[in-house]
Order: structure tokens, then sequence, then C-alpha cells
């Protein structure tokens, strides 16, 4: 995604915390105006239509989230393969995603959007694809069977715990989230490489 200008960047980060608050139907131009302190007509004159403001929010929500993904690969390339740190690592993401609250309900809200508009699917899909090609890649060097699914499922898993946590009480979302990711998790940092042995799968 190209780099925004100041005041795209303003909007957009007015969107998020309108989307975060109202839901889709409360994302309109004159809501993000008022949100970022803008006069009426500003939103409209950098996205014209509804549409066109949904999309632009999506790609850099969806922007925000690969970049968090590919620090994240960059800080797991300085591990050693077996390293337990990252599982560490990635679990202190998620939990880094539900302090930014706004950011992570926006996420969502696009995401349940996302699953009846497949235009905003694409935008959507491709964070989650690098973040579950990273956790497929611990199951592997693991020697854990069926890396692929199994990271789908954990990551699939992850949102589920985060939409959870959103909707405890503030003071016990971040240990909720620490342990409900530890146990998630804790079956790639446990896991004992295989020593050789072929496994089958019945089909």
């Amino acid at each position: 995604m190209p780099a925004l200008s100041s005041r795209r960047q303003d909007l957009m980060a007015a969107a998020t915390r309108v989307l975060a608050e109202q839901g889709l139907r409360g994302l309109t131009h004159r809501a993000v105006d008022r949100e970022a302190g803008l006069s009426e007509g500003s939103c409209s004159a950098y996205y014209r239509t509804s549409r066109a403001l949904q999309e632009a929010l999506a790609q850099y929500v969806a922007a925000t989230a690969a970049a968090d993904v590919i620090a994240l690969t960059e800080e797991l390339r300085a591990c050693g393969p077996d390293d337990d740190r990252k599982v560490e690592l990635t679990a202190q993401l998620f939990s880094r995603w539900l302090a930014e609250r706004d950011v992570l309900l926006a996420r969502l809200e696009l995401e349940l959007a996302a699953a009846r508009d497949p235009d905003l699917a694409a935008v959507m899909t491709e964070w989650r694809t690098r973040l579950v090609g990273l956790v497929a890649t611990m199951a592997t060097e693991r020697g854990l069977a069926d890396a692929g699914p199994r990271a789908e499922a954990l990551v699939a898993s992850a949102d589920g715990v985060l939409l959870a946590a959103l909707q405890r009480p503030v003071r016990g979302r971040r240990a909720f989230v620490t342990a409900s990711l530890e146990r998630l998790l804790g079956g790639l940092a446990d896991h004992e490489p295989d020593d050789g042995a072929d496994h089958h799968e019945d089909h």
C-alpha cells in the first residue's frame, strides 16, 4: 500500500475510530469529518463515495496488520528453529492487538463484512495468509503433521479469543488472552520434533 499523505492518514485514523464505535452503518463521510475535527466535505473530497471510503479503510487496516506480521517475521528470524521464544513473540503480537482496541474492532467489522463481499475479502486476506504461513513454518519446524491446516485453525481460534476478550471486563482481558494463547500455541512449544519415523494419515 502506498504511503498516505498526512491528511489521508488523519482521515483513516478517524475512520478507524468511527468504525470501531459505530460499525459499518455509522461509517459516513460526515462522521469521519466530525471525528477528525475537519470541516464537512473534507472526507468526501478524498474518498468520493461510501464504497471508496470502505475500501480505503480496509486497505489501511489490512496494511497495519500486515506490517505487524512482517515485523514479527523479522523477530522470529533472529530465533533458532527450536527457540520457544517464537511462541512467546507470537502471543505478544496478539496481546498487542487486543490493546489497540479501535484497530482490532475495525478489523473484525471489516472481516465480517468481507464474508459477504468478495472485494473486501480480497483486501483482508493477504495479511492473514502471511500470519498463517508464519505459524505453519513454526509447526513444521517442530515436526508437527498437517502444519498448514493446523496453522489455519490456530489463527482462526486466536481471532475468537480476541473477540471473546473484548466482551470481558477490561481488567481481565489481557490475562485471558495470554492464558488462552498459551494453550493454543503451547502445542508448538511443547512438541518434540519427529524422530524420523513415518506418519500416515487415514483418508
